[in-house]
């Protein structure tokens, strides 16, 4: 009798188990894979110095919502004879804001930082973030949208040798990212 009891109970056991597994598998939901924003929604950034101002476009949109998108641009603006001086005191950037893009609104980033990385590091590792780098400027956005917050002054540490580089810059919100990454040659 206790033999039966103990058995009838492990086979109880045994449907619970097996109708709590269908059922959390039922209710379970598969990543949701979001779209980045598209490249004609990303407004242009302004790298202006001393004697020049280039324009440079978004090359990589990125969205981590439940499972990571990286989107690259085929055809960003790119600004290929970019030169900056370590003695030029004016170095800025801001956005080129249109009607197509949304920078004009509320969208805020949580910060945006513009850095160097060596000429010959692949723009796939720059965007998987695993190479070193040496930041120019830092903006923690806040509250600021993203027109407020890109635009700010940066400069170049007298300590950087002068060669090729890549320049990024690299605006990250809550899920999402854009990286606009250029080459560069720094100059005395």
């Amino acid at each position: 009798m206790i033999r039966e009891s103990i058995n009838t109970i492990f086979i109880i056991i045994g449907i619970l188990l097996i109708l709590n597994h269908i059922f959390l598998q039922s209710i379970l939901v598969d990543a949701v894979k979001f779209d980045p924003v598209p490249f004609d929604k990303i407004p242009i950034a302004n790298i202006n110095s001393e004697n020049d101002e280039y324009k440079v476009g978004a090359d990589f949109s990125v969205d981590y919502g439940d499972e990571p998108v990286i989107k690259r641009s085929n055809d960003s603006i790119r600004a290929d004879n970019m030169t900056l001086h370590k003695q030029d005191k004016d170095l800025s950037l801001n956005l080129e804001c249109d009607s197509n893009d949304i920078c004009g609104t509320s969208l805020a980033p949580s910060y945006i930082t513009i850095y160097l990385v060596n000429s010959s590091i692949s723009d796939e590792q720059i965007v998987n973030d695993s190479v070193p780098n040496l930041e120019l400027g830092y903006n923690d956005c806040g509250i600021e949208t993203v027109k407020k917050c890109a635009h700010f002054d940066f400069s170049i540490p007298p300590n950087v040798t002068v060669q090729n580089y890549s320049i990024v810059l690299d605006m990250s919100f809550d899920e999402a990212q854009w990286m606009f990454i250029n080459p560069v040659s720094i100059l005395n």
